[in-house]
C-alpha cells in the first residue's frame, strides 16, 4: 500500500505585525516636553483663582509650576551634553528651546506677576518672604514691566540667545582634534601606562588626541616640545571654524536685552542681583587681584625661564605652551616632587572610594549602590544617598571620556528637590581614566572640587520652594563650596585614607604631600594672573559696543596685559571658552569665590579637616541652607563674621 499522505501540521494564526515604537528620540521629546505640558497646566490653575490670592492657593501652584520646568530643563541640559545618540542630543537641544522659550514667555507673563504680587507675605515666613522677594525680582529682570512690544523683542532675544549657546558648546564638544606620531621616540617622558595605553594602530600611527587625559599628561610630560606646541595649537582652536560668528550674535543680543531693561551692558545687567554687583566693581576685582598676584608671577614666569634655558641657552622667552612642562621639570628639581611617581597612588577607582568614604564621614551619610536603574551608558554608576536608611537623593557619576560627550568637569542636575515632592538627583560629569588607570593630583583635586557641587546639590536639595532649593545662592558663591574642598584633596590625613601605591599598596608618604603643596605652590602667580586674563576676557567682551569688538584682537590685547605668556599664532583659545555661554561676564566669579572658600577654610586651622563638629556645621550652615539666604549671611552665620579678603592674601603670599 502506498504510505498515507501526510497530515499537514496545523499551523498557528500569523500573528500581525506589531507597531514598531517610537524612535528614541521621539520617545524622549515626549518625555521631555510633558512636564511643560504640566506646567502650563499649573500656569492655568494659578490664574483661574478667584479667590483672593494666598501663598496656598498661588506660590504653591507657582512652585509646583517651576519644578515642572525644572524637571524638563534639567532633563534636556544633561541630554545633550552626554547622551551617546546624536538624535537624541539634538532632541534634547530641541526640548530645552522649548523649556526656555516658555520660561521667557512665563517670566513676561503680566497676569503671573501681577498674581504673585497681589499675595500678602507679611505675616509669612522668612523662606517664604524670601521666595517672594527673589521671584518678584526675577520678574522684573525679565522684563515684566515693558510694554507689549519690547516684552515681545525680549522674548525673541532669548529664543535666539538659547539656539546660539546650544550651537556654540555642540560645536566644541564635537571638536576632538587630534596629532598623529609615528615614531615611538617622540613620546619619551611619557608615563609608561600611558605609553601603553596608546598602542599604535595597523599602520603604526600614535593618535594623542586633544580630549584631557591625553592633552593634560601630554602637556606636562612629553620632551618633544614641538608635539607639545601642535597639540596646545589644536587644543586652543576647537570651535575655530564657526563660533566666532556665533559669538558675535550673542554678545549683540545681551547686549540689546540688557539696554531694553535699563542697563549700560550686559556685565551691569548680569552682576546686579550677584555679590559683587556692577561691571566696574568686577573689573576693580580683576585689577585688585592682578596686583596681588604679579609680584609671584614674576617671579615664577622668571624661574620657568631659567628652566627653559637648561635645555635651549638661547631662549629669551616662555612658551605659553611650554608652561605645563616646564613647571613640572622645576617642580622635579626643587620640590622632589615627580608627577609620574605621584599618579602612581592614584588609581581611578580607589580614589573614588576615597571621595566617597570622606564624604561619608564629614555629612553623616552613606552611599549604596541603586540597582535595576537605567542610565545613558555602561560606565555610569549610580549611589543612592542615605542617612539613618533615610534616602536623601540619588547620584549619578559619569567619569569617564566618550565621543561626543561634554568635554571639561561638571555638575548637573537631574532633579531639583522638592521637600515632600521630589529628592534631589545630581549627576557629576568627568572625563578621567578609568578603572585601575592612574590619574594626575590634579585630576583628583578636579573629582573632589565637583563633588563638593554634587553634595551642596543634595544636601541642600530639601526645600520647600525649589528656587531655594540645592546650589541656589548668588552666581559669585557658587563656586566657593567647591574650591573649599578641594583642600580635602591635599591634606594627608585625608589622602592618606585612600591614596595607595597601585603595586605594593603603600600609603602615600606624608613628606611627598607635603613637597606636593610646596610644588603646587609653584606656579600659583602665574596662574593667578592666567584666571584674570580669562576674566577679563568675559568682562571685556561685555562690555564692549559689539559692532566694534574684534574677539581675536581683544583677547591678544587682554593677553599681553594680563600674562607674561605670548599669544601663539594659530590659536583661538575664545572659541572654545564655552563659559561664554553660561558664565557669560562673570567668569571672575571663579576668584571671587577662592576668596571667600579661603575665608571658610579658617574655622579648620585650629583643629582637623575631619573634625565632625566642624564639618556638620558646615554642613548645616552652608550647604544645607541651599539658597534660603543670602551668600553673605550664610558665610556669616558659619564663621561668626563678616567675610574677609585676610586668608586669601594669606594663601597668595605663602610658601605653602
Amino acid at each position: 500500500m502506498p504510505p498515507a499522505p501526510a497530515t499537514p501540521t496545523k499551523q498557528p494564526p500569523a500573528v500581525p505585525p506589531q507597531p514598531a515604537g517610537p524612535a528614541p528620540d521621539a520617545a524622549f521629546l515626549v518625555e521631555c516636553r510633558q512636564p511643560i505640558a504640566d506646567a502650563r497646566a499649573q500656569q492655568q490653575v494659578l490664574l483661574d483663582v478667584k479667590d483672593k490670592r494666598t501663598i496656598a492657593n498661588t506660590f504653591e501652584t507657582f512652585n509646583e509650576l517651576t519644578r515642572f520646568v525644572s524637571i524638563a530643563g534639567a532633563l534636556a541640559s544633561l541630554t545633550q551634553a552626554v547622551h551617546p545618540d546624536a538624535k537624541l542630543r539634538d532632541a534634547a537641544r530641541a526640548c530645552e528651546t522649548e523649556v526656555q522659550a516658555y520660561v521667557t514667555e512665563l517670566l513676561l507673563d503680566r497676569r503671573v506677576y501681577d498674581a504673585l504680587v497681589a499675595v500678602d507675605v507679611k505675616a509669612a515666613d522668612a523662606n517664604t518672604k524670601r521666595f517672594a522677594m527673589v521671584t518678584l525680582r526675577e520678574y522684573r529682570r525679565a522684563g515684566v514691566a515693558l510694554d507689549d512690544k519690547q516684552r515681545a523683542r525680549i522674548k525673541q532675544i532669548e529664543d535666539e540667545i538659547t539656539t546660539l549657546g546650544q550651537q556654540i558648546q555642540k560645536n566644541v564638544a564635537e571638536d576632538t582634534r587630534s596629532i598623529e606620531v609615528t615614531d615611538k621616540a617622540r613620546l619619551a617622558g611619557m608615563p609608561a601606562d600611558w605609553v601603553a595605553a596608546h598602542k599604535p594602530d595597523a599602520k603604526g600611527v600614535i593618535t594623542i588626541t586633544t580630549d584631557y587625559p591625553d592633552y593634560i599628561p601630554f602637556s606636562t610630560y612629553a620632551n618633544d616640545d614641538a608635539l607639545r606646541k601642535e597639540l596646545y595649537i589644536k587644543f586652543r582652536s576647537r570651535g575655530d571654524q564657526a563660533n566666532e560668528p556665533l559669538l558675535q550674535q550673542l554678545f549683540a543680543l545681551r547686549a540689546e536685552k540688557a539696554k531694553l531693561l535699563g542697563f549700560k551692558n550686559w556685565a551691569d545687567y548680569q552682576s546686579d542681583d550677584k555679590m559683587l554687583k556692577g561691571g566696574a566693581a568686577a573689573a576693580q576685582f580683576i585689577e585688585r587681584i592682578t596686583r596681588s598676584a604679579q609680584k609671584r608671577a614674576k617671579a615664577d614666569y622668571n624661574e620657568l625661564l631659567v628652566q627653559l634655558k637648561k635645555q635651549d641657552p638661547k631662549a629669551t622667552a616662555v612658551g605659553d605652551w611650554q608652561k605645563a612642562y616646564l613647571e613640572n621639570q622645576v617642580k622635579k628639581e626643587k620640590y622632589a616632587v615627580d608627577s609620574t611617581i605621584v599618579r602612581q597612588y592614584f588609581p581611578f577607582e580607589s580614589s573614588l572610594a576615597g571621595l566617597l568614604d570622606i564624604t561619608s564621614l564629614m555629612y553623616d551619610i552613606q552611599y549604596q549602590p541603586a540597582r535595576d536603574v537605567k542610565t545613558w551608558h555602561a560606565d555610569v554608576k549610580v549611589f543612592d544617598v542615605t542617612r539613618k536608611g533615610d534616602k536623601l537623593g540619588r547620584i549619578y557619576l559619569d567619569m569617564h571620556p566618550r565621543a561626543d560627550k561634554y568635554k571639561h568637569a561638571a555638575q548637573f542636575t537631574l532633579k531639583d528637590g522638592a521637600l515632600g515632592k521630589q529628592l534631589p538627583v545630581g549627576v557629576l560629569v568627568c572625563n578621567f581614566p578609568a578603572g585601575t588607570a592612574l590619574m594626575e593630583h590634579e585630576d583628583v583635586v578636579t573629582m573632589f572640587h565637583e563633588f563638593g557641587h554634587l553634595m551642596h546639590h543634595v544636601l541642600g536639595g530639601h526645600q520647600k520652594w525649589i528656587r531655594q532649593s540645592g546650589v541656589a545662592t548668588e552666581h559669585d558663591f557658587v563656586e566657593a563650596p567647591s574650591q573649599m574642598f578641594e583642600e580635602w584633596g591635599w591634606n594627608h590625613d585625608t589622602l592618606s585614607r585612600f591614596a595607595k601605591h597601585h603595586k605594593t599598596g603603600e600609603v602615600i608618604p606624608k613628606d611627598l604631600v607635603s613637597k606636593m603643596r610646596k610644588a603646587d605652590k609653584f606656579g600659583l602667580g602665574t596662574q593667578v594672573l592666567q584666571q584674570m586674563f580669562y576674566a577679563a576676557i568675559s568682562l571685556t567682551f561685555h562690555q564692549v559696543d559689539p559692532k566694534k569688538l574684534d574677539q581675536l584682537a581683544t583677547v591678544k590685547k587682554l593677553q599681553a596685559r594680563y600674562t607674561p605668556f605670548a599669544f601663539v599664532e594659530g590659536t583661538k583659545f575664545h572659541t572654545s571658552f564655552t563659559h561664554l555661554v553660561g558664565y557669560s561676564s562673570m567668569y571672575y566669579t571663579y576668584m571671587w569665590s577662592l576668596v571667600i572658600a579661603k575665608d571658610l577654610l579658617t574655622p579648620f586651622e585650629k583643629t582637623e579637616l575631619l573634625d565632625t563638629k566642624v564639618t556638620y556645621r558646615y554642613r548645616d550652615k552652608i550647604l544645607a541652607a541651599g539658597g534660603t539666604k543670602d551668600a553673605a549671611d550664610l558665610v556669616r552665620d558659619f564663621l561668626g563674621r563678616k567675610y574677609d579678603f585676610k586668608a586669601f592674601e594669606k594663601y597668595l603670599a605663602s610658601a605653602e
